[in-house]
């Protein structure tokens, strides 16, 4: 057991909180953190440090979402979040609205190196087909086409230094699109600015 009696000790707690902060600090210049989302149905994948993308199956792709494990519990409603801190967005807050049939949406946050690229790989294929009517030509009546929207591709982007991120792709009308946005705090509110990407090509 160790015990102080001077303020030589608390000088020494001192220094070594000052030198605690500063490595926090030193750190945080050289990451930033990244969230993406999944769900059954989904696949994301995380290359940290690339500029490119691998098959999904590689080793060095980091599932976030469409290995066997994550579907399961999305498909048995299990699947938990892993949060390291970044604020709550809008979308977050509504992730239950993305819950399907059988689809239980969650998000995983991962640290990045900054200042060096970083590249997903990602796609949806709805599990619940819709119907497209079609005209026949010549002939009385329509024809139904069972349709299966997909969404799927890969792009990079440089995340900066102490900055958090958010990775998502959605529907806007019949255009599938891929982004990602920076998480930023003002004010007691937070908002997504989207930050510029690239389409990231097969190593």
């Amino acid at each position: 057991m160790f015990l102080c009696f001077s303020m030589l000790c608390s000088t020494s707690f001192a220094e070594e909180a000052a030198k605690s902060t500063t490595q926090v600090a030193s750190d945080n210049a050289h990451i930033s953190r990244l969230r993406m989302f999944g769900q059954n149905g989904a696949s994301a994948a995380l290359f940290r440090d690339s500029a490119c993308v691998k098959s999904f199956w590689s080793d060095d792709a980091e599932k976030v979402s469409g290995g066997f494990s994550s579907a399961f519990s999305s498909f048995v409603g299990t699947a938990s979040n892993t949060s390291l801190g970044i604020a709550e967005t809008d979308t977050t807050r509504n992730l239950s609205r993305k819950d399907g049939i059988l689809s239980k949406a969650y998000f995983r946050e991962y640290v990045v190196p900054a200042d060096k690229p970083s590249s997903m790989r990602m796609g949806f294929q709805d599990v619940s087909s819709f119907y497209v009517v079609k005209s026949v030509a010549g002939m009385p009546g329509f024809r139904y086409d069972a349709v299966s929207p997909s969404c799927r591709g890969a792009i990079s982007f440089m995340p900066r230094a102490g900055e958090d991120y958010e990775a998502a792709f959605a529907w806007e009308g019949n255009a599938c699109k891929l982004s990602v946005n920076q998480v930023v705090t003002k004010d007691g509110n937070t908002e997504l600015i989207p930050v510029p990407v690239a389409l990231a090509p097969d190593c």
